[in-house]
């Protein structure tokens, strides 16, 4: 089943078979949705696909004992950074997919620019080599800091010459719909089917076998 926000455009995966909501999960009537529609249909777990879904899938999955990102962890990363642009000379959005810990660097999507090849968003490729040990550091700490060990997550990070600064953190699969069907187009790894995936057990190999660039994995 899916649950949208009302007026949210319907997403693709909806099909002829699937239960559709419209509900507005920032109001209060939220939780008596889960208990009454969400409880007796026993979910295995609550996803979210958007950035704005995360606190409400965490809410979700805390009422329902289901697997899903903690509402600790999400509380956690919305604390990581202080979002401020003070002249960084790079500004970058960071995808990653963890599995039991293990963190998989996915892309880097530089902001202001329209990448149209898998060199402008795959890790090795577009960040230099003193960027990318860099960045791998920097994901790992946030993520372990927050305590993230499985599913996707979106780190922003200003790089700079004194070093890299973050600016944001969230669990969630990507900046937009469109930008994870762009990665998908230029690295193969599906992230919205892959945070689908997980907490059924089905997430993929951390060491990124059936992905076409690479085994770049923080740890």
């Amino acid at each position: 089943m899916l649950v949208q926000r009302p007026g949210a455009p319907v997403q693709d995966l909806v099909g002829e078979d699937t239960d559709y909501y419209s509900v507005d999960w920032e109001d209060e009537s939220f939780a008596d949705f889960i208990d009454t529609v969400l409880r007796p249909r026993h979910p295995t777990a609550v996803i979210s696909l958007t950035k704005t879904g995360v606190p409400a899938a965490a809410m979700a999955n805390s009422m329902l004992g289901t697997a899903g990102t903690p509402a600790g962890v999400v509380k956690a990363m919305a604390a990581v950074g202080d979002g401020e642009d003070n002249g960084g000379r790079r500004h970058i959005r960071v995808q990653t997919f963890s599995t039991a810990g293990a963190h998989r660097l996915v892309a880097a999507v530089t902001e202001g620019r329209t990448p149209s090849l898998p060199g402008h968003v795959i890790p090795e490729q577009c960040l230099s080599t003193a960027e990318l040990p860099a960045v791998r550091d920097a994901v790992t700490d946030v993520l372990d800091t927050a305590g993230l060990t499985d599913g996707p997550a979106l780190i922003r990070l200003d790089l700079h010459e004194r070093g890299i600064r973050v600016l944001a953190a969230q669990p969630t699969a990507a900046a937009d719909d469109d930008e994870a069907e762009l990665i998908r187009q230029l690295t193969g790894f599906d992230l919205v089917r892959r945070s689908l995936a997980w907490p059924l057990g089905l997430s993929p190999d951390p060491q990124g076998n059936d992905a076409p660039h690479g085994k770049e994995e923080v740890r």
